[in-house]
């Protein structure tokens, strides 16, 4: 009842609403719920912190990720050239090593020619002397 008449007469305080909702709580609480408000800023406060510091190193590992990814790219555009490039080298020596073997081939064929019209020429001359002197 002294709450209301205070209320009226405008000289109601927040201590009078407690009273009002059932929140009585003995003289000298305020200080105690004012340290435990503070207490709990200062907790959130230390939570924010740490958030942001956690989301700054989330960011910067997103970022390095990032960059380790670009360079495995081109890291793999270079081995994929490479291996393009040995390819093409292998073609390369395969067809080298195919004209190789054709010309040694030819070398031998071309030997055997020659030895042949040398025998050749060895019994026409052999023939042409006995017949010159035979006769």
């Amino acid at each position: 009842k002294q709450w209301y008449q205070r209320r009226v007469r405008g000289s109601f305080t927040a201590e009078d609403d407690s009273h009002r909702y059932g929140t009585d709580s003995p003289p000298g609480t305020a200080d105690t719920t004012r340290r435990q408000v503070l207490a709990n800023q200062g907790a959130t406060e230390r939570s924010r912190a740490a958030l942001n510091r956690t989301e700054q190193i989330a960011v910067e590992t997103e970022n390095l990720g990032t960059e380790i990814n670009t360079e495995l790219g081109n890291q793999r555009e270079k081995l994929t050239r490479t291996r393009d490039l040995l390819d093409d080298t292998d073609n390369t020596l395969n067809t080298s090593r195919r004209t190789l073997l054709n010309m040694g081939r030819r070398a031998v064929t071309n030997r055997v020619a020659l030895i042949t019209i040398i025998v050749l020429e060895m019994g026409i001359l052999g023939a042409v002397l006995y017949w010159k002197f035979a006769t």
